[in-house]
């Protein structure tokens, strides 16, 4: 198989175990992923530039995705923050 055949599987497939480490909330594991990405991501493109054309839109789509899960664990987590503030606030008055 070719190097930049290589290269193109290697991109999408870890771009889609962010993404499915980021839709199972496994943020752990996403992280580890990340640190590896862009130093991946750079050496793929400086060495083979624009025949990457194709892989670079799925890898968009799949940032998409992961930014959305993102916003949407970032939302979770402040809304249960309210509720422990609310909760705790309420648990101090009770206590006076």
């Amino acid at each position: 198989m070719a190097s930049l055949e290589k290269t193109k599987i290697k991109l999408l497939a870890h771009s889609k175990n962010m993404l499915n480490a980021a839709q199972s909330g496994d943020w752990e594991q996403f992280s580890a992923l990340d640190t590896i990405w862009l130093p991946m991501l750079q050496s793929a493109l400086e060495e083979h530039g624009h025949h990457l054309e194709n892989v670079v839109v799925q890898v968009l789509q799949d940032n998409q995705g992961i930014k959305s899960c993102i916003t949407h664990a970032q939302k979770h987590m402040a809304s249960e923050m309210q509720q422990n503030t609310h909760a705790t606030a309420s648990l101090k008055k009770y206590l006076k």
